[in-house]
Formats: C-alpha cells, sequence, structure tokens
C-alpha cells in the first residue's frame, strides 16, 4: 500500500532555506550570535534544511522500500521564454535525488556543527555564509529538473569551493610543500572551469538537436519544442524519437563526462583536489565527501540514460572511456597516496581514487552501484576528514612525521578513525559498495559481448580495481599507525581531545556507519533486504541485480587485510621504537629497542622495503 507523499512542494524550500541565510549571516552575522560568528543562523538553516529533506525524501525512500513504485515528482516553475524555448525552475524528487540530497544535508549539517568549536578562532560570517551557498547549491544540483538549473547550482558550486579553499588568503607563509590558498583556489577554479567548458558545449549541443522534434513529440509524448528536462529527454530517448546522428550523440555523452572530470577530479583534471587541502579542514570535508567532487558522479548518474544510448550508438565505446578513465584515476591516486606525509594530502589522494571506483562503476553499467559508493564514500570519508581535523586541532600539525603517540591522548579521536579507517579499507561499510563495483567489472569483461579488445581493456580495469583496493587498505593503516601508536615525535605540544561540538559529529558518523555495515551485512543472508538490490531496482528499474559472489567478496577481505598486515609491519611502531624521518629521504626509519618476535620480523620487512625505496629513489633522481 502507498504511502501518499505529504507536502512534497515543500522541497524548494530545502536550497531556499540556507540560501536566503547565507545573506543573513553576511550581512547580520556579525550582530547574532557574534562569539560564533554566526554558526547559530547557519545551524538553524542547515538543521532546517536537513529535517525538511528528513521529511520529503524519506516518504519517497519509506515508498520505495515498503516495495511501493512512486513516479518522479515533478514542480515547475516558469522562468522566462524565448521562442517556443522556455525555462523552468523547479523540483525534480525522484529515488536519485532523494537518496543523494539526504546524505548531502546530513553531512551538511553535521560540517557546521563541528565548524562551531574548531572554527571558533578562524572563523567569520563569510566563511558560514560561503558554506551555506556550497551546501545549497549542491542540493539545489540534486533537485534540478533541468540541465539549465543544474548548470546554474553547478556554477554557484565552483564559486563557493574558490572562495572556501581561499578562505586562509591573507596568510603571510605557508608550511613547506604546501601551497598557498589563494593560489590553491585560483588553481582549482581555473582548473575545473575546463570541465565546466565541455559542459556547456554538451548542453548546447544538446539543445541544438532537440530544435526540430518530430510531430510524434507533441502527440505521444506531449513535448513542445526544443527541450533540456530530465524526463523529457529521456522520454525522447526511449521512445526513439530523438533522431540524432550517432558520432553526435557519442561526443553529447563526452562533453558532458568531461564536466564530471572536472568536478570529480578524474585524470587528467586530478590536480587542483590535493591542492584544494589548502583551506580549512571543514571545507575540505565538504568538498570530498558531500558536494563538489560529487557533483561529477551525480550528473554522470543524472543523465546516465544519455550514457546508455550514446554506449549503444557507439559500440560500447562511451562507457569503455568512462571505466577507463575511472581504473586509471583510481590506481594512480592509490599510488601517490602511499608517499604522502600531510594527514589531509593522503585523504585527498583516496578521495580521488575512490571517485575513480565511483567512475569504474558508471563505466561498467552499473550505475546503482556507484550511486551505492557515493553514499558509502560520503559517510565514511565525512568521517575520516574531520578526523584528521581533530587530529590536527590535537596535535598542533597536519605532518603525521610529526605525530605519533595520539592514541592516550585523545581517546575519541582514535577510535572514530579507526572505524573510517577500516570503512575505506574495504571491511566496514565502504566493502560492499566496493565489492560491487568490482564485481560488475568483473562481470562486464567476461560478458560485454563488444568483442575481445573491449573485455581486455575492461579486464584491465578490473586489474585496476583490485590492486588499489590493497594500496587503499595499505595507505590508510600506514597513516592510522603512523598518528596513533607510539610516543609523540613532537613533544613540546600538548596534544588534547577535542571538544563535544566535534566529537559529536564522529560519533554520529561512526554509528552512522556501523549501522549500515551491519544492515549491509544482513542483506548477504537475507536477499529480500539487499540494500544493492533495492537500489538497483529503484534506480535502474528492470536490470537484473548481480548476486554477491563470495569469491570476489573473500578476495576483497583478504586483499584489505593483507594491505593492513604489510602496514603494520613496516609502520606500527611496536614496543620502544625511535622514528626518524629525514625530508631528503624517500622513507622513514624506523629502529627498535629490545625487539620481540614480532618486532624482528618488522625489522625484516623495514629492511627489505628500505633498500627496495631506496634504490628506486637513486634511480629516480
Amino acid at each position: 500500500m502507498a504511502v501518499n507523499l505529504l507536502l512534497p512542494e515543500l522541497a524548494f524550500l530545502i536550497p531556499l532555506i540556507p540560501i536566503c541565510a547565507s545573506f543573513i549571516i553576511l550581512f547580520f552575522g556579525k550582530f547574532v550570535d557574534r562569539a560564533a560568528h554566526g554558526n547559530l543562523i547557519a545551524l538553524l538553516s542547515l538543521g532546517s534544511s536537513f529535517i525538511l529533506t528528513l521529511f520529503v525524501s524519506g516518504q519517497y525512500i519509506l515508498n520505495l522500500l515498503l516495495g511501493n513504485h512512486l513516479e518522479p515528482y515533478e514542480k515547475l516553475i516558469p522562468w522566462f521564454s524565448v521562442g517556443e524555448f522556455s525555462i523552468d525552475l523547479g523540483i525534480l524528487l525522484d529515488p536519485l535525488s532523494t537518496i543523494v540530497s539526504l546524505m548531502v544535508s546530513l553531512i551538511s549539517f553535521l560540517v557546521i556543527v563541528y565548524s562551531r568549536s574548531y572554527m571558533s578562532h578562524e572563523g567569520s560570517p563569510r566563511y558560514y555564509a560561503e558554506m551555506n551557498m556550497f551546501a545549497a547549491a549542491m542540493l539545489g544540483l540534486c533537485l534540478s529538473p533541468n540541465m539549465i538549473q543544474l548548470f546554474l547550482f553547478w556554477e554557484v558550486m565552483g564559486v563557493c569551493s574558490y572562495l572556501l579553499i581561499g578562505y586562509f588568503y591573507t596568510k603571510a607563509s605557508v608550511p613547506e610543500g604546501q601551497p598557498h590558498p589563494a593560489s590553491a583556489a585560483k588553481k582549482a577554479f581555473l582548473t575545473t572551469k575546463v570541465g565546466d567548458i565541455f559542459l556547456f558545449l554538451g548542453i548546447i549541443l544538446l539543445f541544438t538537436e532537440t530544435l526540430h522534434l518530430p510531430s510524434e513529440a507533441t502527440t505521444l509524448l506531449g513535448i513542445h519544442g526544443p527541450t533540456l528536462n530530465f524526463l523529457e529527454l529521456r522520454a525522447l530517448i526511449e521512445s526513439d524519437l530523438l533522431h540524432i546522428d550517432p558520432m553526435i550523440f557519442v561526443v553529447i555523452a563526452l562533453l558532458i563526462f568531461g564536466g564530471a572530470v572536472g568536478k570529480s577530479a578524474q585524470f587528467p583534471l586530478h590536480v587542483w583536489l590535493p591542492d584544494a587541502m589548502a583551506g580549512p579542514t571543514t571545507v575540505s570535508c565538504l568538498i570530498h565527501s558531500a558536494t563538489m567532487v560529487k557533483a561529477g558522479i551525480f550528473l554522470v548518474a543524472r543523465s546516465y540514460f544519455i550514457f546508455e544510448h550514446a554506449n549503444i550508438l557507439g559500440d560500447g565505446t562511451t562507457l569503455l572511456v568512462l571505466a577507463g578513465i575511472g581504473g586509471i584515476t583510481a590506481i594512480l591516486a592509490g599510488t601517490i597516496a602511499l608517499v604522502q606525509t600531510d594527514i589531509k594530502g593522503i585523504l585527498a589522494y583516496s578521495t580521488i581514487s575512490q571517485l575513480g571506483y565511483m567512475t569504474i562503476g558508471l563505466g561498467v553499467a552499473g550505475m546503482p552501484a556507484a550511486i551505492f559508493h557515493v553514499l558509502n564514500h560520503g559517510i565514511f570519508k565525512a568521517l575520516l576528514f574531520l578526523s584528521a581535523g581533530s587530529v590536527i586541532h590535537g596535535a598542533g600539525t597536519q605532518d603525521i612525521r610529526e605525530m605519533g603517540g595520539l592514541k592516550e591522548k585523545m581517546p575519541h579521536t582514535w577510535k572514530v578513525m579507526l572505524i573510517g579507517s577500516l570503512s575505506l579499507a574495504g571491511i566496514g561499510n565502504g566493502f560492499f559498495s566496493k565489492d560491487a563495483i568490482i564485481l560488475h567489472a568483473l562481470h562486464r569483461a567476461q560478458h560485454s559481448g563488444f568483442g575481445s579488445f573491449h573485455d581486455q581493456l575492461i579486464l584491465i580495469v578490473w586489474l585496476f580495481s583490485v590492486i588499489t583496493a590493497f594500496l587503499t587498505a595499505f595507505y590508510i593503516f600506514r597513516m592510522w599507525f603512523l598518528v596513533f601508536p607510539g610516543k609523540n615525535r613532537k613533544s613540546e605540544h600538548h596534544v588534547h581531545e577535542s571538544d563535544r561540538w566535534m566529537t559529536g559529529p564522529l560519533w554520529t558518523l561512526s554509528a552512522l556507519s556501523v549501522v549500515l555495515a551491519l544492515y549491509f551485512l544482513v542483506g548477504l543472508f537475507i536477499p529480500d533486504l539487499s540494500f544493492e538490490h533495492k537500489l538497483v531496482h529503484w534506480l535502474e528499474p528492470g536490470v537484473q541485480a548481480l548476486d554477491f559472489d563470495w569469491i570476489v567478496g573473500l578476495t576483497s577481505i583478504v586483499l584489505a587485510i593483507l594491505g593492513i598486515s604489510l602496514a603494520y609491519l613496516i609502520y606500527y611502531p611496536r614496543g620502544e621504537t625511535f622514528i626518524s624521518f629525514a625530508k631528503n629521504e624517500p622513507v622513514f626509519k624506523i629502529e627498535v629497542e629490545n625487539p620481540d618476535l614480532i618486532a624482528k620480523v618488522q625489522q625484516s620487512v623495514r629492511k627489505v622495503t628500505y633498500v627496495t625505496k631506496k634504490s628506486f629513489f637513486g634511480l629516480m633522481v
């Protein structure tokens, strides 16, 4: 029995409330809640937006969970028209928009709660105004019913990211090896603008191809004149009434993907994302987990019907390009993360690598699997970034060479960061979505139907995804073992735990990660409760979901355990240790006094890795 949606037209308030609040904060924030720079207004606005999203999206998702079929809800308001072409503003409620917007609103609200303490000394009304607008732009993008509105919020997001990454633009100097915030902001803005140009060209080309619709479009579908409405475009393509030259259609799809490459930091436009760490950690969290980088993946998912049709017309080339770019991005960023010493830098390259996984998912015809990973990654990466902020706040540095021994002084942070690290490594909730992408890649390599060349390339992509799974477990626990166990390597700094404003969101995200992992685990044994199967049914009706493959799943678990074990043998400071990090050396040196049996094994492994890296470093130099 379907549960009727109550007041779905209120969905337009979800982005509108934080948009209005951003202007209120900017002009009146210094008078309201002066001590916290207007944080109270931001809390109320994004809290209201989250509650409203929970109310509107929750009803929709509840119907989906009950097995009820709901037609997309669309509410349009005319904006302006030119001839037969009219541009509307409005909202679109469907499984994709409701699920993603719920994740975005939750993380945005928790980041603002966390900011009350984290930004207490460096915050300003400008910061909270820009954060509100940033979150509102992503929410507006999720609910957009057409390409024009999506592109409008897409550009607002780009401006907000520029302002927030360069928030500390007045800094006189920055630590060695880090970009100045002003330079990082310009780099992010200009690099993503390259992708924006591709997307804009794709929209223009798509528009021109809908200028002359056949009369059947009006009589059968009620579509008058050119359109960029998602529901109307889908109806035209599925009814085969949009007569476009196959090559042009493929070009349109690849131009749209070009926008995603810039926004979601895919190779070769990935270079802006690591430098974006120059902004506050809360900004990094919002960019990496819920807003900026997820916008590109969402764009492809929203227009996936275009990619599927272009893939058929192009004999499998279109989605192969997506899978190939995703595979290269995943393994490239994973290898770079292995040698980072900035705790935020490690997480930045990790994000790029995980975005590569999502793009692989899109490319191997597993759009629901990609969105599955978007949701999971949003939760555990927000947890990891906010945990990193707690570490930086408590340790007074973001260089892992100057950390160590934080476990005793930060009893909350080490636990929540362990949960986040396990999820990223593929043992918590992250396992289920990452494994689904790996399984789809393997299945596509075996049953692509496009010939041996496609099969071989997809097989390489699958191999990249498997290797990246091992690298991910290794580099994230390399970080964890060097930050929390052992002795502090910067003893002059007073390490302290964060307050409840910061640990509250951390434990909320940790609990959510654990609950999701348990729910997904139950779904392996009770297919009717499988979230992945439900997601496939909601997002791609008629597509047969792949059943969980225990061999593939156990392989992923073994690779994660091997990665963690190798990180333990090389970096865990067991017993009385002395760790030195000469900046001109390619590796860390860890010396152990009175080693036990396990420490002796560690010494042997470290000796091999040190010699290997030293030799490789010498060859590179």
